[in-house]
């Protein structure tokens, strides 16, 4: 059996691995010319850490896990309003979570791809013509290729969705907030940061810092708007939103670089009746972006990666266990997009009060009689996902 991918990021890769250990033939369409690095740092938990467990990765990815004293939520002035023990928010994950940069998580699964499995760089699928029993696209490069099945893991942008089930605009859901973030080096920053995940928050703004090499920091920022469209100027942007903040706010907007380096998008989740349409099949981002304000987008990625392969396993007929697989995953993710619509305001606090409550209860889970709150949390957000028991 052969299957063409559309994106190398980690739904892409992850079902590369996973598929190829089924022995599929395997090969990956990137539209960029190599391997992103950086992206913002998350923390994998989840059903993709059984995922990962199984696909064999998951100590490579230990490797590549960011030491984080507390997480930090601090005002405009830099003073701390609440404040846990990075530690402690581990523990409660029963060890199973670690802070890690997207980038390097792509770049583990990378390097566990065996040789078999062909990446193609510089390349994008433009022409999908499904037969029924397969594909056959047509790429860039005007090569055309055949597969059994197409796998569409290229982005909330996808342009496998575009081609077989039309424009994004029927499946994006604007959450009313843009995103940005990029690199910069800044001593006085690093400082600052001693060794935390600080987040500031102001009204209808976020941004975040940590220091991910000596001097270097890693930052994001999430602002209310609700405009589609990316600006033109997307550093005015930026001082616009933040420009009259105090705190490492100046130093992080004097630092920022060229347009074309930032990362810039809207935050929206994909909606989807149905992620599959004949030998095509959406998966991570391009089928069911749960958004950064919902967290697990890398970890349901990877499940779903590894639940695919799965399926595909268990289940000579492909066009069944298609079915089966966007079955019994779509219950687990829409769970994660309502929490992520219901988290909206408490992520960036919609006004002073919302920030308040906030603080309270992460005072409140930190103490000892209420630290179960947490656990709570974490034992529901990774519960494993997995085809092959169900």
């Amino acid at each position: 059996m052969k299957a063409l991918i559309a994106g190398a990021g980690i739904a892409g890769l992850t079902t590369a691995l996973a598929l190829r250990r089924i022995g599929w033939e395997v090969t990956v369409i990137e539209k960029a010319p190599g391997l992103r690095a950086g992206g913002y740092m998350l923390d994998f938990f989840g059903p993709g850490f059984e995922a990962a467990e199984e696909l064999g990765v998951i100590e490579a990815l230990r490797r590549h896990a960011r030491g984080v004293g507390k997480l930090d939520m601090v005002d405009a002035r830099g003073r701390t309003g609440s404040s846990m023990a990075y530690q402690r928010i581990i523990e409660a994950a029963d060890g199973k979570l670690f802070p890690i940069l997207r980038g390097d998580i792509e770049r583990v699964l990378h390097d566990a791809l065996p040789d078999a499995v062909t990446i193609r760089f510089g390349a994008e699928i433009v022409a999908v013509d499904d037969r029924g029993s397969g594909v056959t696209v047509r790429i860039s490069t005007g090569e055309t290729m055949e597969a059994d099945l197409l796998v569409g893991a290229d982005g909330i942008h996808s342009g496998v969705r575009r081609l077989v089930f039309g424009p994004e605009t029927q499946f994006i859901r604007p959450l009313g907030f843009h995103t940005a973030a990029y690199f910069f080096d800044n001593q006085d920053v690093a400082a600052a940061l001693d060794g935390d995940f600080k987040m500031m928050t102001a009204k209808d703004c976020m941004a975040g810092f940590y220091e991910v090499d000596r001097g270097r920091i890693m930052s994001f920022f999430v602002m209310r708007s609700d405009r589609m469209e990316r600006p033109a100027d997307v550093r005015a942007t930026l001082q616009t939103a933040y420009g009259g903040l105090g705190w490492v706010l100046p130093a992080a907007l004097d630092a920022a670089p060229a347009a074309k380096d930032i990362y810039y998008d809207i935050v929206a989740q994909v909606e989807m009746a149905r992620w599959r349409r004949g030998r095509a099949i959406l998966l991570g981002d391009a089928a069911y972006a749960v958004s950064l304000l919902a967290g697990q987008g890398a970890s349901l990625a990877m499940a779903g990666g590894r639940a695919l392969a799965q399926a595909l396993e268990a289940d000579r007929d492909i066009d069944a266990a298609l079915e089966r697989f966007e079955t019994q995953l779509r219950p687990l993710v829409e769970d994660k997009q309502q929490a992520g619509r219901r988290m909206a305001n408490w992520f960036v606090p919609a006004t002073p009060a919302h920030a308040l409550v906030r603080d309270i209860a992460i005072r409140v889970m930190n103490w000892p009689p209420l630290s179960g709150l947490m656990g709570q949390f974490f034992s529901v957000g990774s519960k494993g996902f997995s085809l092959a028991r169900r």
